[in-house]
């Protein structure tokens, strides 16, 4: 696992502020979403079958810190991307899927109305989970791995109050350099989800 200096400055920040903030009594919410994520340069036009797009779902919850700024925490699951195709002869393929644990901070403009417009940016957590087979026509092989790392997230989001305490919520996220750099290559992921938000 690979954590940079800059992470890690980060977390160590976001850790040393949380009791502070613990000892106020501040909105919270909790939400869920789903929609659908694309990870950029998985398929390069040499595979017979490629699909870049899969399903992906987050489950989140968080505490308002003041008018502007939110404190986030979720979990994410993206369903299986997939390759195939011959070389050599050889049919192959390949399906990823992954796991995503985040702290994120939301900077947004005062609620003017039912609208909220917001960035975001944070650390998350990752596992790819990878699993490979190879058939030569009489005989299948197939081996499955794991990876897991650290890596940054940025995005833009924006929610629609229903009432003092449901909001829906949509969401663009930009996952940026996941995989191992030296073994499976790092790669960017971009989600667009939505759905409803509950405060409390």
């Amino acid at each position: 696992m690979k954590l940079n200096r800059t992470a890690l400055l980060l977390a160590i920040v976001a850790i040393s502020h949380a009791p502070a903030y613990a000892t106020e009594a501040k909105p919270g919410y909790f939400g869920i979403s789903a929609g659908q994520a694309t990870v950029e340069d998985f398929c390069d036009g040499s595979e017979a079958s490629c699909d870049d797009s899969a399903l992906s779902f987050r489950i989140y919850g968080g505490t308002e810190l003041n008018g502007f700024a939110n404190l986030e925490f979720g979990y994410r699951y993206i369903d299986d991307i997939e390759a195939s195709g011959v070389i050599s002869g050889i049919g192959v393929a390949l399906a990823v899927n992954g796991h995503f644990v985040d702290t994120t901070l939301q900077l947004g403009m005062p609620e003017t109305g039912p609208f909220k417009v917001f960035t975001k940016a944070g650390l998350m957590l990752w596992r790819l989970n990878y699993e490979a087979a190879a058939s030569n026509g009489f005989q299948t092989f197939s081996v499955s791995d794991n990876d897991t790392g650290v890596a940054f997230r940025t995005g833009l989001g924006i929610s629609y109050e229903i009432s003092e305490r449901v909001r829906l919520r949509a969401d663009w996220d930009l996952l940026l350099n996941v995989g191992d750099e030296d073994e499976t290559g790092e790669t960017d992921i971009n989600v667009f989800s939505f759905g409803p938000e509950f405060r409390f």
